[in-house]
């Protein structure tokens, strides 16, 4: 499937209120910056941990915004932000109620990187549904990963895009499942590269007999991306043949998960990469491949491409 690049730009710019923190951030960052060297050879004490650590901030909520990595890295970038604000204080008490341009300068500066900072640690801090989340999106072209889809992620729920081990079947993309359900059927599915699987383990194994049935033993297991085996304990001992890939897909049926995603917003089409596809919100796409951040989608009139995963809700 095509891939998107790491690292975009068009995020940070697509967003009004992220590109006019970061304008305001970068301006405090520069006043407050220059003031303290002055200041410095002046020898006044200035709070150089705070604005260097106020620099790197500047630089990691940029790049987690281009790369969109909110929610992987909102739960960091909050608490250093927390300290942030703190030295941002100090800097705005140093200079804002003195007489000397110089430290005005420096209060003003810090003055802005404090208000910033307050900003991007509510937006980091909310909900998906929170009101502020919302009132920071307006007018907003893009919508960054939740901490919500970055948690399902890790965990293998709907609207992750990382495999997972859950009961009753197999999300597609990863490379081995668990059936839950009763029975003591065990699937062993392998991995898309054709990897062969082992069986001499089991004992009464005797050539490589063909007819391999799995009647109940892995119902509601979805064979999308199916490696070379699927059998139950019971056909193993019997000596069913591992290799029957087409008689256990006809015995459980493909077809039987077929992923549908709603769309969360509209979303038009980049004219720079023809493997994007526009749609509009609350439009039903069939999803082919759900790994990674961009997944591969097939629309009602046909139309196949790319779209931004967190724009779609699974269903």
């Amino acid at each position: 499937m095509p891939s998107r690049p790491a690292f975009d730009l068009r995020l940070v710019l697509a967003h009004p209120m992220f590109l006019l923190t970061q304008l305001a951030a970068t301006a405090g960052f520069w006043s407050a910056f220059i003031g303290q060297i002055i200041l410095e050879s002046k020898s006044v004490g200035v709070p150089w941990f705070g604005i260097f650590l106020q620099g790197f901030l500047n630089v990691g909520v940029f790049a987690t915004l281009a790369t969109d990595n909110v929610g992987a890295n909102r739960f960091q970038l909050s608490v250093f932000l927390a300290v942030a604000l703190v030295m941002a204080t100090i800097g705005v008490n140093l200079g804002i109620f003195q007489n000397s341009s110089y430290q005005l300068a420096v209060g003003a500066g810090w003055l802005i990187i404090a208000i910033v900072d307050i900003l991007w640690i509510l937006y980091f801090t909310s909900t998906d549904d929170a009101w502020f989340t919302a009132l920071f999106n307006v007018g907003s072209s893009v919508h960054f990963s939740s901490r919500s889809s970055a948690a399902a992620a890790a965990a293998g729920f709907p609207g992750s895009s990382s495999g997972s081990i859950h009961g009753g079947g197999r999300r597609p993309g990863s490379s081995a499942a668990v059936g839950g359900g009763g029975g003591s059927a065990i699937n062993m599915v392998g991995n898309s590269s054709g990897a062969s699987v082992s069986y001499a383990p089991y004992h009464g194994l005797g050539g490589t007999p063909s007819g391999l049935k799995t009647p109940g033993s892995a119902a509601g297991v979805g064979l999308q991306h199916l490696g070379p085996a699927m059998a139950s304990v019971q056909d193993l001992h019997d000596g069913a043949s591992p290799n029957t890939q087409s008689d256990a897909a006809s015995s459980i049926g493909t077809g039987a998960v077929n992923l549908k995603a709603r769309a969360l917003y509209s979303y038009s089409a980049s004219p720079d990469d023809p493997n994007e596809i526009s749609f509009t919100k609350g439009e039903i796409l069939d999803i082919l491949d759900n790994s990674g951040k961009w997944w591969q989608a097939l629309k009602a009139d046909g139309g196949k491409g790319i779209v931004p995963s967190n724009y779609l809700s699974l269903f």
